[in-house]
């Protein structure tokens, strides 16, 4: 089944939240296991201190990594990998497994700068593996209605990898989250409520990525 990755070489682009939150809105169409393999742990952190935890686990040993995943493949619906904020082996060994990596970029010049060194690993796996992973850009904690955020998206649509329409905003909400031990989908509040909107967005357009149908609205 489907191995979805987020991977940046740049921390803070919001990648663990993503992964966080897609592993929990595709638990509602499937068992999924979320693979942290970023040193600093934080989603496997996170998803252990949910009312529901998901099940994980924690590897960051690249050769161990690649022997794993297609047996964690075989036992779940979805897998869904936080990889690590670095360019590493780590992040070779989930591009050579993975069936779709997506790239969470902040609309900052230095972020949209320093995404071109992902799409270039991405490129490399696509050029061995024969056209796979299938990628994608998304924007995360993007400021609504700024210049910023139009700019970046005329840069981001002009890379060889396609840019999702989904956005991520910042968001108070998002950021309280863990700490609140849950995700914006068991938060009650109208701005939880928008950024769950905002979330199925951009997960319905992974789903579409992966031909799979458009389960939830």
């Amino acid at each position: 089944m489907p191995i979805i990755a987020l991977v940046n070489q740049k921390g803070g682009t919001g990648k663990t939240t993503a992964a966080v939150h897609l592993a929990s809105w595709l638990s509602r169409e499937g068992s999924v296991l979320l693979v942290d393999a970023d040193a600093q742990q934080s989603s496997s952190i996170w998803v252990k201190s949910l009312i529901s935890p998901m099940p994980n686990v924690v590897e960051n040993d690249p050769e161990k990594l690649f022997e794993i995943l297609p047996e964690f493949s075989s036992r779940y619906d979805f897998v869904v990998i936080d990889g690590p904020g670095s360019l590493s082996e780590i992040t070779k060994a989930i591009l050579t497994r993975c069936d779709l990596a997506l790239v969470p970029c902040q609309p900052s010049g230095l972020d949209l700068h320093s995404s071109n060194k992902i799409l270039r690993f991405i490129n490399h796996a696509q050029e061995i593996r024969g056209g796979k992973p299938n990628a994608a850009l998304f924007l995360s904690r993007a400021t609504p209605r700024t210049t910023l955020l139009r700019e970046s998206i005329e840069v981001l649509k002009s890379q060889n990898i396609p840019l999702l329409d989904g956005i991520i905003y910042q968001r108070q909400c998002i950021a309280d989250a863990p700490t609140q031990n849950s995700t914006v989908f068991q938060l009650v509040s109208p701005a939880a409520r928008v950024a769950c909107t905002d979330y199925q967005i951009l997960f319905n357009e992974v789903l579409e990525l992966l031909c799979l149908p458009v389960a939830m609205r």
